[in-house]
């Protein structure tokens, strides 16, 4: 229950409210239960008050310092919010239907399970706010900061997030169904499970985002930046596409095997690149990548170097049916040369360029593999810059030759 002295003290003017929390330090004020609808605490002091239960409906609370104030199922509809210090503040399963947080700070809150549909955020800081399973329909949250929050199972639907920062922030299994995202920074996001219906991400920043599973129909990607999407689930190798329709159609493909053998006939631009891409070895990687990117070729990178106990030749051998052609480090790392031994009898159509960085363990003697056909021969670089400057004209384009002759052969059957 809630505590009438604090009341009637809170109920007189603000700044007699705001002396008098200086004062009593270490008492908590107690709201639970009560009705404060339509009150004015615009500027209040009122850190840690519990105003669980409370009615605060048109409440206004703007400017008001509420840093880890408790609002469990509160109700906080149409109220002025705004500008509020909201720190680490738990509104679970708060009403907080067409409030006004425009500006305010809910870093660390906690919104689980809250309503906030209608709800304007303009420009509010929510930088690790959990939102796990909150309705965000038809909420406002352009230019917000969202980085690292957590959207677990939330309805985004018709939500406006345009402009807003989402680096790290979690959608996994959300529902963004007719959300627009234009111009957004999701860069690291997770939006495995996720649903993406008719979503607006136009010139949207989706680099390194998780996709295993995601659900993607007629979504808007004008200008967006796709690059190094993960399709794999947890504990599995890492394995990133370049687009979210290649992430959808790549892992239908590799988890759903009866879809594999209806779809091969599909010509790619997809190019498989593997290898044990160490983080003083990504200068290379990085350079493999633009090449075929300037080519238009779609990368698929396969990095011996990150954790996952799946079956990496089985993953290979599956790619490698799908790409026009492979690309294959085998610089210091044994298995690479192991997997490509295991899988090279399997993909006669498609052509394989093996390469290494000189002065390092190859795992292979050149000739290795000079009795497959369909394997060009083993290409030597120097380090990065001297890779970038060569695989244009020495890699790639040999590599689409010997793609086009294969192909050309299969038409007349040869």
């Amino acid at each position: 229950m809630a505590n009438a002295g604090h009341i009637d003290i809170v109920r007189g003017r603000i700044d007699h409210w705001n002396e008098w929390r200086r004062k009593n330090t270490k008492v908590v004020p107690d709201f639970a239960g009560a009705d404060l609808s339509e009150f004015n605490l615009a500027g209040a002091n009122l850190a840690k008050a519990d105003f669980s239960g409370a009615k605060l409906a048109g409440t206004n609370l703007s400017g008001a310092n509420l840093a880890r104030a408790k609002f469990f199922r509160a109700d906080l509809s149409q109220a002025d919010l705004s500008r509020a210090t909201l720190f680490k503040a738990n509104f679970s399963q708060a009403d907080m239907a067409g409030a006004n947080l425009n500006g305010a700070d809910l870093t660390g809150a906690f919104l689980i399970r809250a309503n906030l549909s209608g709800a304007s955020l303009l420009q509010a800081c929510m930088k690790g706010a959990n939102l796990g399973q909150a309705s965000l329909f038809r909420a406002k949250l352009n230019g917000a900061v969202l980085s690292q929050a957590s959207f677990f199972k939330a309805d985004l639907s018709e939500a406006d997030l345009s402009e807003a920062n989402l680096e790290g922030a979690n959608f996994q299994e959300a529902v963004l169904e007719r959300t627009n995202l234009r111009s957004a920074n999701a860069a690291n996001a997770n939006f495995c499970f996720a649903t993406l219906l008719r979503t607006n991400l136009e010139n949207a920043v989706l680099d390194n985002c998780a996709v295993y599973g995601t659900s993607l129909w007629d979504v808007n990607l004008t200008d967006s930046r796709q690059r190094d999407l993960d399709i794999m689930p947890a504990q599995q190798p890492v394995l990133s596409v370049d687009s979210l329709q290649t992430a959808q159609l790549v892992g239908m493909l590799l988890h759903h095997e009866k879809a594999r053998y209806e779809v091969f006939s599909i010509t790619l631009n997809t190019v498989l690149v593997i290898g044990r891409f160490t983080p003083d070895r990504k200068p290379v990687l990085e350079a493999i990548k633009e090449a075929l990117r300037r080519g238009e070729y779609s990368p698929l990178v396969l990095d011996f170097d990150l954790p996952g106990s799946g079956d990496k030749n089985e993953i290979v051998k599956t790619l490698g049916k799908m790409s026009r052609f492979v690309i294959a480090d085998l610089t210091d790392d044994r298995r690479i040369s192991e997997t490509l031994d295991a899988v090279v009898h399997f993909l006669p159509s498609i052509p394989i360029q093996p390469i290494g960085q000189q002065g390092k363990a190859q795992g292979v003697a050149d000739s290795h593999y000079h009795k497959y056909r369909w394997v060009l021969p083993f290409w030597l670089f120097m380090d990065p810059d001297d890779l970038a400057k060569r695989i244009g004209r020495e890699v790639v384009a040999p590599a689409e030759q010997k793609a086009a002759e294969i192909r050309q052969k299969m038409s007349f059957g040869v």
